[in-house]
C-alpha cells in the first residue's frame, strides 16, 4: 500500500496538482491543445479497434451508397450516453445519425425504448414502424446505457430489455436487412442470434466522442472488424442460478462458475468475434519443446518477481483465407489437469493484435508466454508453478493445438502475505 501511494502522489506531484495556479502549465491547456486532427483520429480508431461483430449472415459489410437507411433506437442520435463511465468532457458528439449524414444518405429516424418493458405505455413504435418503411435498410441501436446500470444502478437481469426486444421482433419481419448494433455492456443475446431475420450484431460498447463515424466505418467494411469479446456472454437465467452474494469463482453445488476459465455454457463465449474474412492460426512446433524441468527454469529466471520472466516467446501464423483485408487479434490459451482441483476450462496466456493481413497471404508473430501465465493460486493465496501437462490452444473456437510437461517440484512464484500466526486465519 506504501509503494501504490507512493506512486499516487508521485503522478500527482509530476501533474503540478500542489502547484499554484501560476506554475503550472496543465492549468492553461484549452480546447486547442486536445482536440488535434491526431486526437480525433485516434478517437476514431480507439472505437473501431473495440467493436465485435458477434452475428453476420452475409449482409456485411454493406454497400449503403444510393439506399436510405433507418436508424431507430435510444443511441441512435446519442450524444453524452457514448462516453459511458469514468469520463471527461468531449468535444463533440458524432452519434450514428450524424455520421450517416456526413456519408450522403437519406436517413429516417426514430427513438426507442431504453429500459422499458413491453407493459408500458408504448410511445416508440409506430415512429420506428414508419421510419423503417421507408427505407432499405434497417440499423437498430439499443443495448443498455449509464440510465441501465452505473455504479449505484445494479441489474438484476441481463435480457436484453423487453421492450427493446418486442420492437427488433416487429422490425425483423419486415422483410429488410436488419443491422443490430449495441452500446453498453453484455445482455443475453439468444433471441437475436436464433432469429433468422436478423442479419447482424455489432457490439459498439461505449464508442466515445465519435462512436457513430466508428460504427459506420465498420458496417460500410471501411475498417472491418476485429475486437473480441473482452467477457463472457451469460444466458439470463444465469442471475437466478447464483447468489449476488457468491464471490466465488470457481463452480459448486450452489454456483454454474464465473467467468470464461469456469463456466462451460456461455451465450457467447469470452474472445469470440467474426471478420468479413477467414483466419487459419497455426502454432509453430518449434516454438515449445516437449518437456521442461522446473530447476532449469528456475535457474535461468533472474527477475525480483519470478512470475514475470519468460517462459517461452510462441511463434504463430496467422492465414487471411478470404478476399477482405483485416487486423487479426491472436488469443493463446493454456490448460492442463495440474494444481488443485477443479481445473479451469482454460486460461489467457498472451494475445496480439496483428493489423492489416492482407486477403491470400499469411503472416507470423510471437507471443511471449510469462511464468506467471501457467502459475495457479494455491489455498494459501501464493502464485505457484506446477508440474503436470499442459495444453497450448491458439483461437476461439481452437484452430491449434500443442503439449509440454513440467517436470519437478512444485515452485512458489509469489507469495501472498500471509496474517500473523497469533492472529490465525480467521
Amino acid at each position: 500500500m506504501d509503494t501504490a501511494l507512493l506512486r499516487l502522489y508521485e503522478g500527482l506531484v509530476r501533474a503540478g496538482y500542489f502547484d499554484p495556479a501560476s506554475n503550472s502549465p496543465y492549468r492553461d491547456l484549452a480546447w486547442s491543445d486536445v482536440n488535434t486532427p491526431e486526437a480525433k483520429t485516434l478517437a476514431v480508431k480507439s472505437a473501431t479497434d473495440g467493436m465485435v461483430l458477434k452475428k453476420n449472415d452475409g449482409t456485411l459489410p454493406i454497400d449503403l451508397e444510393g439506399k436510405s437507411v433507418a436508424i431507430i433506437g435510444h443511441w441512435g442520435n446519442a450524444t453524452r450516453s457514448m462516453l459511458g463511465p469514468y469520463s471527461g468532457l468531449s468535444p463533440y458528439y458524432h452519434g450514428p445519425v450524424y455520421a450517416a449524414e456526413q456519408l450522403g444518405l437519406s436517413v429516417n429516424y426514430a427513438s426507442g425504448p431504453i429500459n422499458q418493458s413491453t407493459s408500458d405505455k408504448d410511445t416508440w413504435t409506430s415512429d420506428a414502424l414508419v421510419a423503417a418503411e421507408a427505407s432499405d435498410i434497417i440499423l437498430y441501436f439499443g443495448g443498455v446505457d449509464m440510465s441501465v446500470e452505473s455504479e449505484d444502478l445494479d441489474r438484476y437481469s441481463i435480457a436484453l430489455p423487453g421492450a427493446q426486444l418486442a420492437l427488433i421482433n416487429q422490425l425483423s419481419k419486415m422483410g429488410k436487412p436488419l443491422i443490430i448494433t449495441q452500446l453498453g455492456d453484455q445482455t443475453d443475446d439468444t433471441p437475436l442470434l436464433e432469429n433468422g431475420n436478423v442479419s447482424a450484431i455489432l457490439w459498439a460498447g461505449f464508442p466515445g466522442q465519435s462512436g457513430g463515424t466508428a460504427v459506420f466505418s465498420v458496417l460500410t467494411g471501411e475498417t472491418p472488424p476485429a475486437g473480441r469479446l473482452p467477457v463472457t456472454q451469460y444466458p439470463s437465467s444465469y442471475v437466478d442460478e447464483v447468489s449476488l452474494l457468491n464471490m466465488a469463482l470457481r463452480p459448486s453445488d450452489s454456483n454454474p462458475g464465473r467467468t470464461y476459465r469456469w463456466y462451460n455454457e456461455p451465450v457467447l463465449q469470452f474472445g469470440h468475434g467474426l471478420h468479413y474474412t477467414t483466419f487459419r492460426t497455426l502454432l509453430d512446433a518449434e516454438s515449445l519443446a516437449r518437456n521442461y524441468n522446473m530447476t532449469s527454469l528456475s535457474e535461468g529466471c533472474e527477475e525480483a518477481h519470478p512470475d514475470l520472466c519468460e517462459f517461452a516467446s510462441i511463434t504463430i501464423s496467422v492465414e487471411n483465407k478470404g478476399e477482405v483485408t483485416s487486423d487479426y487479434i491472436a488469443l493463446v490459451f493454456v490448460s492442463g489437469e495440474y494444481g488443485p482441483e477443479p481445473y479451469p476450462i482454460k486460461s489467457l496466456a498472451g494475445y496480439t493484435r496483428l493489423r492489416g493481413v492482407t486477403a491470400g497471404d499469411a503472416t507470423a508473430a510471437t507471443i511471449r508466454i510469462t511464468l506467471g501465465a501457467l502459475a495457479r493460486v494455491d489455498s494459501m493465496g501464493n502464485t505457484v508453478l506446477y508440474p503436470g501437462t499442459y495444453h497450448v490452444q491458439v483461437g476461439v473456437p481452437a484452430d491449434d493445438e500443442m503439449v509440454f510437461t513440467l517436470e519437478g517440484d512444485a515452485w512458489i512464484l509469489d507469495k501472498f502475505p500471509q496474517p500473523p500466526k497469533e492472529q490465525g486465519l480467521n
